[in-house]
Parts: C-alpha cells; sequence; structure tokens
C-alpha cells in the first residue's frame, strides 16, 4: 500500500493554471456499493512502529563555496546529532511497549468486530487479514486496504494517526465524478475506486512547567541519549561531543523546546507499561474503522468549497468531523476538545530499534521465501 501524496512542481505557470485540483476522496456510487457488497478488508501490516517526530535543521553554506559547504555539514551535523539521538531514543524506548505486531492486531480486531457485528450496510467486511508488504509487496484486488502511520508530535504531546483507505478492482475501474474546463488530469484517470484519509489526534498532555530541576534532568537526559552502546560518552572534539555540549547549554537556558519537552512527555506515555499511549490507540483503531465502514457506504461526492460537517461529540468534548473544503474535503477528522495550540511534527521521524530489528526480519523473511 502506497501513501497518497500529492506534490506538483509546475515548471511553468501555464502548466500549472492546467492542472484542476480534485478532493483526495473518492467515494464508490451506488452501484458500486451494490456490486461490492460483503468485501475482503486487509490492514497493512506496520513497520514503522510509533514514530518520534523531529525537527530537522538545514545549514546551507552552499553561498561561500567548498569551504562553506563543508562548514555547512559541519554545523548541520553539530546541530542536528543530539536530537536524532534523542528522537531515536525515545522511539526505541515507546518501540518496546508497543511493537508493528500489537499496533497490527488490535487495528485487524476494530475491523473484525464490524464483520462480525448485524449487517445493517451494503458493503460489509466479510473477511479481515493482516498482508506485510515486505512478504507480499504490491496492491491488493477486490479488497479494502488500511495503510497506518502513527507519530508522536515534535513535543510529544499528541500522538497522530493517520489510516489511508483504499480499494481497486480490475474489473471496475475508476471513473472520475467531476467535470473539468479541459481534459481531466492524469490522475483521474487512474487509481483506485475508492479512497479516503482518517486522522485521529489524542488528548494533548499538558506541557511540563520548566525549573531549575526540570533543567538539570534535561542536561541529564542530554548526556545520557548520546551515550553509545558501552555507555561512554562522545569523546572530546567531535561532532557528537560538540553536538552534546550545544544541547546542554540549550538546556540550560529559559526556554523550553519542543525536543526538550518531549523528553518529560514521552515518559508519560510509557507510564505503566505504555497505558496511557496504548489506550489511545485502541480510540484511534475504534474510530478509524467505524467510519471506514461507514464512509465506504457513502456516495456524495467531497467538493473542494464547502464547510466542515460536524458527525459526532463524545462526552468528553471529542469531535469528529468530515472535511468540507480543500483537497482534504471529505476526510474524517476526530479531536480532542479544547484544543487552542495545534503540535507541531518537524521534518523527520525516528524510528525504535525493535522495530528496525522487526522489518528487518520481514525483509528476511520474503527473500527465504523468493
Amino acid at each position: 500500500m502506497r501513501a497518497f501524496i500529492v506534490l506538483s512542481l509546475c515548471f511553468g505557470l501555464a502548466a500549472c493554471a492546467t492542472v484542476e485540483p480534485v478532493p483526495t476522496a473518492r467515494p464508490l456510487s451506488q452501484a458500486n456499493i451494490t456490486a461490492l457488497g460483503p468485501t475482503r478488508a486487509s490492514v497493512t501490516g506496520d513497520q514503522a512502529g510509533v514514530g518520534k517526530s523531529w525537527y530537522y535543521t538545514e545549514v546551507n553554506g552552499a553561498g561561500a563555496g567548498l569551504a562553506g559547504v563543508i562548514g555547512g555539514l559541519i554545523a548541520g551535523a553539530i546541530i542536528n546529532t543530539a536530537p536524532s539521538h534523542r528522537a531515536t531514543r525515545q522511539a526505541t524506548e515507546i518501540a518496546e511497549v508497543v511493537t508493528p505486531e500489537r499496533l497490527n492486531v488490535s487495528l485487524a480486531a476494530k475491523f473484525k468486530a464490524l464483520a462480525e457485528a448485524p449487517r445493517d450496510r451494503t458493503v460489509t467486511f466479510s473477511d479481515v487479514v493482516v498482508t506485510q508488504k515486505r512478504v507480499t509487496p504490491g496492491e491488493l484486488d477486490d479488497t479494502l486496504e488500511i495503510a497506518t502511520s502513527y507519530t508522536l508530535s515534535e513535543d510529544s504531546s499528541v500522538l497522530r494517526v493517520v489510516s489511508t483507505a483504499t480499494y481497486k478492482n480490475v474489473v471496475i475501474p475508476y471513473k472520475t465524478p467531476y467535470t473539468f474546463k479541459k481534459q481531466a488530469p492524469a490522475s483521474e484517470n487512474t487509481g483506485p475506486l475508492y479512497r479516503n484519509v482518517f486522522t485521529y489526534y489524542s488528548t494533548p498532555l499538558p506541557t511540563p512547567v520548566l525549573t531549575s530541576e526540570l533543567k538539570e534532568r534535561l542536561a541529564a537526559s542530554v548526556r545520557d541519549s548520546m551515550r553509545d552502546e558501552s555507555g561512554a560518552l562522545p569523546a572530546e572534539g567531535t561532532s557528537e561531543y560538540k553536538s552534546m555540549l550545544h544541547e546542554v547549554e540549550l538546556a540550560q537556558d529559559d526556554k523550553l523546546t519542543g525536543g526538550e519537552s518531549s523528553v518529560f512527555l514521552t515518559r508519560e506515555w510509557l507510564k505503566n507499561h505504555g497505558a496511557p499511549l496504548k489506550e489511545e490507540i485502541e480510540k484511534a483503531h475504534a474510530f478509524i474503522a467505524k467510519y471506514v465502514l461507514l464512509d465506504i457506504n457513502r456516495t456524495a461526492i467531497p467538493s473542494l468549497e464547502g464547510t466542515d460537517e460536524l458527525l459526532e461529540t463524545t462526552s468528553d468534548d471529542r469531535t469528529v468531523r468530515r472535511i468540507g473544503a480543500g483537497a482534504g474535503a471529505g476526510s474524517y477528522v476526530s479531536s480532542a476538545a479544547n484544543v487552542v495550540t495545534p503540535a507541531t511534527y518537524g521534518n523527520a521521524v525516528a524510528v525504535g530499534k525493535a522495530t528496525e530489528n522487526y522489518v528487518n526480519g520481514l525483509k528476511h523473511q520474503a527473500k527465504k521465501d523468493k
């Protein structure tokens, strides 16, 4: 299963103007819904676990020739090494309690529960499986595929879970429901018959209060994150050592950055063997399964212009909305109540070592099967 990302590279204004945008969501027609009926569902096996996002800082030294480029690379290494180590360490801690297998089993279970429930809709789940793309690559025909990513925000205050559901069938090709001033974009002549995106944002954890004690704990955490497998700190004079000193200096100032907050908030998620994190994952999976079943039976064609539709408000004031405008029109978002400042997700994601080992095992199995 591939993530569906719209990326436009325009080399001239005239070329850009010829492409008419459409929403990412693709609903089924009533005829297609009737044709599908009971349908197999496949949870795409997770290969990243709960990733820890962080902000990679670009250092541009190109304007000063080769020396500037080299200087920029060195500066970039100093600035980014400690944040990278910190994010990787946190992802590794998370991977010890929330494994890809657990994520797969949990999400599949939510879809299986719907398959066993009274069938009051035309499209239902006749069977639910987990498919490891490392072992069985490529898209599945006549199967609803659900690919999901899990990411902790830069400051670790919010877990974001994003599922993309798609369905293709070689005997039922996609036909765009939209009309265009000129010809349809190439993207509207191919691809899945059905597609939509379902996003869940957890209830944010409160930001820690910066105190002198917290600064010392943060500095200690910076040093610990830079230790090698034997427990030794970086050697003096190395870029890793300079990066550590840089981060320790930042830890002792009066500003708590997102990366620094993550040191403490990641540990909050992992309390009681990761109970808070596991609980939010279960809620996210329940939301995804419920609204995928609802949406695949819905025929309304989304428009780029519209307003959000409130679908549900839970007892804790969490809301579920259907997006009404833009490329995301028709997609679903579950958000916590009273969120004033949205979390940020940096531009890089770290994966835990246990998850890397798991994926390497899948690769080995795939080669063995060949």
